[in-house]
């Protein structure tokens, strides 16, 4: 799977999640990224996790409105 279709489904699972009052736009969530860098240096992102939950990986704190600004435009670049 592409990670454009991971985008889309991230991208979907999110607005869900608003759509279902279990976050919103100016929350915090766990972003996981791949470990391997693309040839442009980005690091796509791989998962989310809850502020309550904690990955086993390193992850970076972002507000889902960024998480979801950065899904959206790294999908329409493809």
């Amino acid at each position: 799977m592409s990670f454009f279709s991971e985008y889309e489904n991230l991208i979907q699972n999110i607005n869900e999640d608003i759509e279902a009052g279990i976050i919103t736009a100016n929350d915090y969530l766990k972003v996981v990224r791949k470990r391997k860098n693309k040839s442009n240096g980005y690091r796509p992102i791989a998962d989310y996790y809850y502020m309550n939950n904690e990955p086993k990986v390193k992850y970076e704190e972002m507000r889902v409105c960024e998480v979801l600004q950065e899904l959206v435009l790294q999908n329409m670049m493809r």
